[in-house]
């Protein structure tokens, strides 16, 4: 198993839209959101992400779907890897309507993973044959969208006991830190969540943590906490009518103007009501 990089620096914000592409993915020096949903075929190779508070294995030749609202980070691939990589706007997904707990599994940062079929292979290389430019032969955008919600459907249908929770990790990945991400994923929607809070609990000095999440997980632990948050608010914003003040203290924020402040930054400057209009 190749090993993790330990960058020390700060989660981004990205926007994607619908397309597809097959390529050699790079080990992310950074964490990164994009308000999409993400497929991930990985070929000739496994993938590790670090993922919703888990380090989580997407092994050759399974299909992983995920929302990406929450802060992800490739942290390591096996050598001579490639992947087919497709996001589809959130809002298409909701659009659907597609039944079950599917949507919420998704939206509540559950990465879900199957051995791709041969016929999904095979019609996963064709989206990214029909979005490369230089193939020459452009299709129209709903062919595959239409394709993409058939594979969803069926993928809601055979989900149930099949979401990645767990991945094989190293000593220290796979207890402290491992550890320490999950304690942050269950609590930071306690508006006194602290450093020395956390420390206190996992038996750990207080600066040792902080240096432990940023090492493990390419971004300081507010940096993951505000945007757990964010990605929380998001997800209220998305399926409720609740007010945003409602929403800014559910989602963990000490008040309406440090929501407001951090929802801005993490989204490239939307605004909480400007998300939801968009979003729907």
């Amino acid at each position: 198993m190749p090993t993790r990089p330990a960058d020390r620096l700060p989660v981004e914000h990205a926007t994607m839209s619908f397309r597809a592409w097959h390529s050699t993915p790079n080990v992310m020096p950074r964490a990164h959101t994009h308000t999409d949903l993400e497929f991930n075929l990985p070929i000739g190779g496994d993938l590790e992400y670090f993922f919703a508070g888990r380090f989580l294995h997407v092994p050759e030749g399974h299909l992983a779907v995920f929302w990406a609202g929450v802060p992800h980070r490739l942290i390591a691939r096996d050598a001579g890897i490639e992947y087919l990589c497709m996001t589809l706007p959130l809002g298409w997904f909701l659009s659907w309507r597609i039944g079950g707990d599917f949507v919420g599994r998704l939206l509540s940062g559950a990465l879900i993973s199957r051995p791709a079929s041969v016929v999904e292979r095979e019609m996963f290389a064709r989206w990214a044959s029909d979005f490369d430019p230089g193939s020459g032969n452009p299709v129209p955008e709903r062919i595959p969208m239409i394709e993409v919600e058939a594979c969803l459907r069926r993928l809601a249908l055979e989900s149930p006991g099949k979401v990645t929770v767990n991945a094989p990790g190293g000593a220290i990945f796979g207890t402290q830190a491992e550890r320490l991400a999950a304690h942050v994923s269950e609590r930071y929607r306690e508006p006194d969540l602290s450093a020395h809070g956390i420390a206190k609990v996992l038996g750990l000095h207080e600066k040792y943590t902080l240096t432990l999440f940023r090492e493990a997980c390419g971004m300081t632990l507010w940096d993951y906490v505000t945007r757990l948050r964010v990605s929380h608010a998001q997800r209220l914003l998305i399926t409720t009518d609740w007010a945003v003040e409602r929403i800014a203290l559910e989602s963990g924020f000490a008040s309406p103007g440090r929501f407001f402040a951090a929802f801005k930054a993490q989204t490239g400057g939307i605004t909480p009501r400007r998300y939801r209009v968009q979003s729907r």
